[in-house]
């Protein structure tokens, strides 16, 4: 009895089942599948972008970066090239924000999300600017609460809710290309530092699989306080980057003090020599040569005076009791 009951159970389970699994499949028939969010800018596709143009609401300086000669670059800032990760940042959202709802479409109403052309709410402008068509110009307002920003076409009063955060910071150095090097430490054969009084120091290693620099001046019977205590100075050219930069015709040095020359050399033959000088309270990288360097290694350039904060100063400025054993 037992038996015949549980093989009735079985097969009502069984029944059960396959009754689930139909009413399921009908379901997924009945009920369509949602549509992929429209893009926002779909014409981005198959433009070629000639220039960016930033027109700010809190009265910070307009900000424009064009390519020219295959580069992009600042035309405020002679020409200095543009940071291209920080561009592609941009370019990328604006080519794959999707609407995510429809805001209103009354004018009355864009100020409160950022989104007037003038006045209280007025939204961030940017034009896009294209080789063979007239610019397409954008309004950026409010971030959203949950995520993605509110924005509208201009001469187009709807106002959309878009999935992207557009990365438009309003300085003008943050759109610079800030690296004058980003050379591997492990590159660095010696380093040669060189003070308007005559102080010398010589950092340096005879073979690439040396850690550590030594000191050429090291007097005897002393040591470094530690094993990498020469390293600093050297390990700075890897990641050194600008506070400010100018053309060196524009920025007159005649009369600011020369701190200290340093000359940086690597196992493969390259040579960077350059000078700091003070102008004011401010500290001066002028290259004086750039010689070797595979590409990306150093973006310093003998036309140009890079300002670089104290602290970055102070740890190229090494002096031989800083580095010894007490």
């Amino acid at each position: 009895m037992r038996r015949n009951t549980l093989i009735v159970l079985l097969a009502l389970v069984a029944a059960l089942a396959g009754t689930f699994a139909w009413l399921q499949r009908e379901r997924a028939a009945e009920v369509p599948a949602l549509p992929a969010a429209e893009r926002w800018l779909p014409e981005l596709d198959n433009a070629t972008l000639s220039g960016l143009h930033m027109q700010f609401a809190d009265g910070s300086p307009d900000i424009r970066v064009e390519r020219r000669a295959g580069a992009w670059v600042l035309p405020a800032k002679a020409d200095y090239p543009a940071d291209r990760l920080r561009l592609s940042a941009l370019l990328e959202a604006l080519a794959e924000a999707r609407k995510v709802e429809a805001k209103s479409a009354n004018p009355k109403n864009h100020a409160l999300l950022g989104l007037a052309e003038r006045g209280e709410g007025q939204a961030l402008r940017l034009s896009l600017h294209w080789q063979s068509s007239e610019p397409l110009v954008l309004l950026v307002g409010k971030d959203a609460q949950h995520g993605g920003s509110f924005v509208r076409r201009l001469g187009d009063p709807q106002t959309w809710l878009i999935d992207k955060r557009l990365p438009l910071p309003n300085n003008e150095l943050e759109w610079l290309d800030r690296r004058i090097a980003t050379l591997p430490f492990a590159r660095v054969r010696e380093l040669q530092l060189r003070y308007p009084k005559g102080e010398r120091l010589d950092l340096y290693r005879d073979d690439a699989g040396q850690p550590n620099l030594q000191v050429r001046q090291l007097p005897s019977g002393r040591k470094l306080a530690y094993e990498a205590a020469a390293n600093g100075a050297a390990a700075l050219f890897a990641d050194l980057r600008f506070a400010d930069v100018a053309p060196l015709a524009q920025v007159g040095f005649r009369q600011a003090p020369l701190l200290l020359a340093f000359s940086l050399r690597t196992f493969s033959g390259a040579r960077l020599d350059g000078e700091i000088r003070r102008q004011g309270e401010q500290y001066w990288l002028l290259p004086k040569s750039v010689e070797g360097f595979a590409e990306g290694e150093v973006a310093a350039h003998p036309d140009w005076a890079y300002r670089i904060e104290e602290d970055r100063y102070r740890a190229l400025a090494r002096h031989l009791p800083e580095l010894l054993a007490r």
